[in-house]
């Protein structure tokens, strides 16, 4: 009887070296797929939430929600002071350890959760995250009756450039009154700046600014990324409202994703 050759040792460890190539070529690519899916849920999150502060400054005399991080809002001396903390403004409630307003208190984009203008806590964190504020760590405790703090991933300006002076030249001054800021020139919202670990995505910032238009800043090299600090607590002033800026000079070089 005639014998049908079958598969060698040999045919069997090539197919598989082929296989294993073709996946190695392949998982790049599906991860790139994956992170921009994650990219553009991340753009719609901060649409919401960038729409719910509008909402809010719609019903609160066209102030932007407060925050105890920014002193000139609470009729202190104003920016600069030890409570002049901007790069905390990932903050949503403040910890029992924070005093000025007692425990449980909501605070910058927190607010929107606790008077009603977004009713879904995950809203408030990135896909992409991978650091110290997944929304798992503190998915117990958003409607529970405790003294802990709660972190978000995206960032709260708080305040933007007011509009341009009558004769056109750009205005040093910032404003918490949402219709007296320059629309076409103000970031409001973005992927959390205040270390490494709140950088969300990598190579870019999502940012919502207050023309209700959401851009992405691409940052390729992170050399955005590489300026802020990796340990949250050495994170400065500085730093955050010079991504802001950033931010607001980048807007007017591309249009708005994901409209």
């Amino acid at each position: 009887m005639a014998t049908r050759a079958g598969f060698t040792l040999i045919d069997v460890l090539v197919s598989i070296a082929v296989i294993a190539v073709l996946i190695g070529i392949l998982l790049p690519s599906i991860a790139s797929v994956n992170e921009t899916a994650r990219r553009v849920m991340c753009q719609s999150n901060i649409r919401q939430i960038g729409l719910g502060v509008i909402m809010y400054a719609d019903e609160n005399k066209g102030m932007l929600p407060s925050t105890v991080f920014l002193p000139e809002q609470l009729g202190y001396a104003g920016r600069g002071g030890l409570d002049d903390r901007p790069q905390e403004m990932v903050t949503l409630r403040l910890g029992a350890n924070y005093s000025r307003n007692g425990p449980q208190s909501w605070d910058g984009l927190g607010n929107l959760f606790s008077q009603g203008y977004l009713s879904a806590p995950k809203v408030f964190y990135c896909p992409s995250h991978h650091g110290e504020a997944p929304f798992s760590r503190y998915a117990s405790v958003w409607t529970a009756d405790e003294k802990e703090e709660i972190v978000g991933n995206y960032h709260f300006r708080g305040e933007g450039p007011m509009m341009p002076t009558s004769a056109g030249s750009p205005n040093a001054a910032t404003t918490r009154e949402l219709y007296k800021i320059d629309p076409g020139q103000s970031s409001l919202i973005a992927d959390g700046l205040r270390s490494q670990s709140d950088y969300n995505h990598k190579v870019g910032v999502n940012f919502f600014r207050a023309d209700l238009t959401v851009h992405w800043f691409s940052d390729p090299g992170s050399s955005l990324a590489s300026i802020l600090p990796v340990d949250k607590n050495a994170s400065s002033s500085a730093t955050v409202d010079g991504a802001w800026r950033l931010f607001d000079q980048s807007a007017n070089q591309g249009g708005p994703v994901g409209q």
